[in-house]
């Protein structure tokens, strides 16, 4: 693998206090050296490096994308946020700040990985199989980071391969495997990043793990690294990677794994207020999820952004609501429609999404749920009407699965805007339509839209589905190159 080297002077190894998530943790104030020096303070480091996947995911990431692809729209009593985000106006000043939140995250798995590979730290009393276990989460984490960050800041993978672009437009995100601060990195191609990093990271970690491990002292099972996340995201990534066989090969294996299940009717909708009684990692629809809690200093700001305002019977911010196209879609009897959104006699018309109640009554504080059962269904549906076979299944009856569970109609057919559709509904404010439209080569059309007209449709292929890289990286960089479309001034 080539190795290049990232120098970004915001970069950190930030290890937050996590006593609600792990029942203690050593704190890392001291040297690196010192710190990554016992199996403890590795492990310690690790949790932390959870820590950093909040400050994306418990942020405004996955709002971000459904506003930006139709499923949301600005609320009739917006506090002036997500102006920006429907009418695609990002520019190298003002963008999504995934950058360096995805970058701190790598930093902070390749400080662990490096100690672990070159043996820096008193082994007394720890097994292979502990070194194994945390060393798979690491590289979890930080396949799980470049993944974000290749979607996010390049063209898609297929559209680049069908098309045969090469040059800049072909540019991924730069490969980093170590800290040097007098390197100036230059970006890897989208095929490099998935093909030399993302899926070698993964499969060495499915390799590493084993299949019993389970973090120790976690209060939130489904947010930690277990076989079943890592084979979860794999599915994910070779879908996008368009590797179709081995897409539905995981997803399938996840599913039949037993520990998932996908819930229907009130059960469904407890799954979000928190009030739903299931063992631990047990007959859960949730497989990897991000854990937000006041008592651990972290929080996430999709409760208040998406819950009706104050004025609107609520106690958000109301900034966005529920788009009608997207609600055009639901069927009466569907529950994702019935019970996740709210309407209010004071604003006829609207309706806002319930999907982040808050712990407690707490808007704050909500668990981020990363991947779920749903998808693991439908994205083995996409890959069997791609070609990809599975004993007994079918892509059909995979499709039906999640729309009957949800109350919805049994689809007579499947085809790719069925699926599509289906995981639109399903995905609302997961942040998936965006990465669904880009990998599927669609342009955007929307009819609810009440901004500049100029910018209500977007069309595929466009500068517009890669972001820019941030000006200030740009600036410290000479060989970072920036994207088509934007200029760095």
């Amino acid at each position: 693998m080539k190795k290049i080297f990232l120098s970004i002077a915001v970069l950190a190894l930030a290890l937050t206090s996590c006593d609600d998530f792990l029942t203690k943790e050593p704190p890392m104030d001291q040297s690196d050296e010192l710190a990554l020096s016992t199996f403890s303070g590795l492990d310690g480091a690790t949790a932390g490096n959870y820590r950093t996947v909040i400050s994306w995911y418990g942020a405004s990431f996955p709002l971000t994308f459904d506003v930006m692809c139709g499923n949301g729209m600005v609320g009739p009593v917006n506090t002036g946020r997500m102006r920006m985000e429907p009418a695609w106006n990002f520019t190298p000043t003002s963008e999504l700040g995934l950058w360096a939140s995805a970058y701190n995250a790598i930093l902070g798995c390749n400080k662990v990985l490096t100690a672990i590979n070159e043996g820096n730290f008193n082994r007394d009393g720890v097994t292979d199989e502990q070194i194994n276990n945390i060393k798979a989460e690491n590289l979890f984490l930080r396949a799980l980071a470049y993944f974000d960050l290749v979607r996010v800041y390049a063209q898609p993978y297929g559209y680049i391969k069908e098309k045969g672009i090469t040059g800049t437009e072909a540019l991924g995100v730069p490969i980093v495997l170590e800290d040097d601060l007098s390197a100036r990195p230059v970006r890897n191609t989208v095929a490099e990043v998935y093909e030399n990093l993302i899926i070698p990271d993964l499969q060495e970690a499915e390799r590493l793990m084993s299949t019993s491990y389970v973090r120790a002292g976690v209060k939130d099972m489904v947010a930690t690294v277990t076989t079943p996340v890592i084979q979860a995201l794999m599915a994910r990534v070779y879908l996008t990677h368009e590797d179709w066989q081995l897409a539905a090969d995981y997803a399938n294996k996840v599913i039949r794994n037993g520990r998932f299940r996908l819930l229907s009717g009130n059960n469904y909708v407890s799954m979000w207020d928190g009030s739903l009684d299931v063992a631990p990692q047990s007959g859960s629809e949730t497989i990897f999820e991000v854990y937000v809690s006041q008592s651990d200093g972290s929080s996430s700001s999709l409760g208040d952004y998406l819950t009706a305002p104050e004025t609107a019977g609520g106690a958000g911010y109301g900034d966005v609501r529920v788009s009608n196209d997207l609600l055009s879609l639901y069927e009466e009897s569907d529950v994702r429609l019935t019970g996740l959104t709210k309407t209010n006699a004071q604003y006829p018309g609207y309706r806002w999404s319930t999907k982040y109640p808050g712990k407690g009554g707490q808007l704050a504080y909500n668990n981020v749920p990363i991947i779920r059962i749903s998808e693991m269904y439908l994205t083995r549906a996409e890959a069997l009407y791609r070609g990809a076979t599975i004993s007994g299944v079918t892509a059909l009856d995979d499709l039906n699965q999640v729309a009957t569970s949800r109350g919805a109609s049994a689809y007579s057919q499947v085809n790719i805007d069925n699926i599509f559709n289906e995981r639109r509904k399903e995905f609302l404010f997961e942040g998936q339509v965006y990465f669904d439209m880009k990998r599927l080569q669609r342009s955007l059309t929307r009819t609810d839209y009440d901004l500049d007209p100029l910018t209500k449709d977007i069309d595929f292929p466009s500068y517009r589905w890669a972001f820019p890289i941030p000006e200030n990286d740009i600036l410290y960089n000479s060989n970072l190159v920036q994207n088509p479309g934007y200029q760095s001034k």
